[in-house]
């Protein structure tokens, strides 16, 4: 495996580890614009709805920031897993499971 030397590797680096944490807790996690300098994981909250997490890098330690909480260091992604999903409800709608539907005047073209 190559060592991450883009600001933006590091990143996609630490969130994927982030990620498969929150995947071997068996929670699902998804990490969006992984190839770019900003990739942004998200997972389910402990009340069911989904939090975006991003990687920065702030006095020379980086950090996981996840929506309202304070900056939790990135030293150990296993126990940034069980702080962010622990107690998470089972019923979370896998992520990719919501998707647009047609309304209005598109149903009557889906429809045939």
């Amino acid at each position: 495996m190559s060592v991450p030397t883009s600001l933006g590797q590091i990143r996609s680096s630490l969130l994927s580890q982030l990620q498969a944490e929150i995947h071997c807790l068996g929670r699902p996690a998804l990490v969006a614009l992984g190839n770019t300098d900003y990739p942004v994981l998200y997972a389910p909250r402990p009340d069911g709805t989904r939090v975006a997490i991003v990687a920065m890098r702030l006095l020379d330690r980086w950090w996981f920031i996840a929506g309202d909480r304070n900056p939790i260091p990135v030293d150990s992604p296993a126990s940034v897993a069980h702080l962010l999903i622990e107690d998470a409800k089972r019923d979370v709608r896998e992520l990719f499971s919501r998707r647009p539907r047609p309304r209005g005047s598109r149903m009557a073209a889906a429809a045939a």
